[in-house]
C-alpha cells in the first residue's frame, strides 16, 4: 500500500516539475497528468475482493458478474481510456485543425501500475501529408508508442 502513494506523491511531483519546465504546453500536461493520477487513483479497485474483508455477500467487484454486467472497475478503466481519447483528438484539432478519422489508446490494466502501451491516431486520406508532423508533435510531447497513420 505504500508504494501505490509512492507512485501517486511521484506523479504529482513530476506533473508539477514539467509543469514548471515546459512553456506553452501547460494546460496539456496537467490534462495529461491529471489523467494519470486518476488511473493510479483507481488501479487498487481492481484487488480489492470483499471476502478479504470479511463479507461475502456482494460479488468480487474485480471481475464480470456470471450475468455479463461489467465491474466498476472495467468502467472505470474503458472510461478513463474514452476520455483520453477525445483529448487526443482535442489536441490534434487545436494543433494541425484536423479531425481524427479515429483514435485509441491502449493501456496494460493488468500491471501493478497501469501503463499506456500504445496511442493510434488514424488521419483521413485528406491529412495523409501531415502525418510525420503530428507524429513528431504527439512523439515529442507523449513519448514512445505513437502510431500516426491515414486511412
Amino acid at each position: 500500500m505504500s508504494s501505490y502513494f509512492q507512485t501517486l506523491l511521484a506523479a504529482s511531483v513530476c506533473g508539477a516539475i514539467c509543469t514548471l519546465l515546459a512553456d506553452g504546453f501547460e494546460k496539456y500536461l496537467k490534462y495529461v497528468v491529471s489523467l494519470i493520477c486518476i488511473v493510479i487513483i483507481i488501479s487498487p479497485l481492481k484487488s480489492i475482493k470483499l471476502s478479504d474483508i470479511g463479507y461475502d455477500g456482494i460479488p468480487d467487484t474485480s471481475l464480470p458478474s456470471a450475468d455479463g454486467v461489467p465491474s466498476l472497475y472495467s468502467l472505470s478503466c474503458e472510461s478513463a481510456e474514452k476520455q483520453a481519447e477525445e483529448y487526443l483528438c482535442e489536441m490534434l484539432f487545436a494543433e494541425f485543425g484536423i479531425k481524427a478519422v479515429y483514435a485509441d489508446i491502449i493501456i496494460d490494466w493488468a500491471k501493478e501500475e497501469p501503463t499506456v502501451e500504445e496511442i493510434i491516431l488514424a488521419l483521413g486520406s485528406e491529412h495523409g501529408e501531415y502525418a510525420e508532423r503530428v507524429y513528431g508533435y504527439f512523439e515529442n510531447m507523449l513519448g514512445t508508442g505513437v502510431k500516426v497513420i491515414a486511412v
